[in-house]
């Protein structure tokens, strides 16, 4: 992430300078409390999603979140897993890698990813979709994000010197907001 930032690094906090400051071979470990939802008519579409790799997909609140990242070279892992009051699990995985300055590739299963623009706002970490891509061997096809959920935005919010809050949503032009997850996190 520090390279990726570049200068704009440095207006983080150190709350999120840590979630990031992980190098080769390190690990890391976040636990917090998440509230998912979407609208239930897209279950369809977020059940497929969730087949390739992508999203939760149940639905909750005050869901018990772990959140597990390793470097691996030029990659960052993440694996997530949500706990349900009613003691069903829930869980997706990731990679994130450097595409260009202030851009991140997140890569799901299957061929399929979302490019995102990172910036920092107001001691913020922003994260703003810049469409979806399916990629097989040579091939990459671009998908527009309106053709899917929208358009991702997340928020990773300093609230004191060892927790965050993370506001990750999905507007589609047309359903408003199509999927969200937010909570709040510490380390572990």
């Amino acid at each position: 992430m520090e390279t990726v930032l570049g200068d704009d690094w440095q207006q983080l906090p150190d709350v999120i300078q840590r979630h990031y400051r992980i190098s080769d071979g390190q690990q890391s470990r976040l636990e917090g409390t998440m509230e998912i939802g979407y609208p239930g008519y897209l279950f369809p579409l977020i059940w497929m999603i969730h087949l390739f790799g992508g999203l939760l997909l149940w639905r909750g609140q005050a869901a018990h979140a772990e959140v597990d990242k390793t470097a691996n070279g030029e990659l960052l892992h993440w694996y997530r897993t949500m706990t349900y009051a009613n003691g069903r699990t829930d869980c997706f995985s990731s990679q994130m890698s450097y595409a260009a300055d202030h851009e991140l590739i997140e890569s799901i299963g299957f061929g399929f990813g979302l490019r995102l623009k990172v910036s920092v706002e107001n001691g913020d970490l922003l994260y703003r979709s810049k469409g979806h891509f399916w990629q097989c061997g040579p091939l990459c096809l671009n998908i527009p994000d309106c053709l899917l959920l929208g358009s991702a935005n997340i928020r990773e919010h300093a609230v004191s010197e060892d927790a965050f809050y993370l506001d990750f949503s999905i507007r589609h032009p047309w359903w408003g907001v199509s999927y969200y997850y937010r909570g709040n996190f510490r380390y572990c």
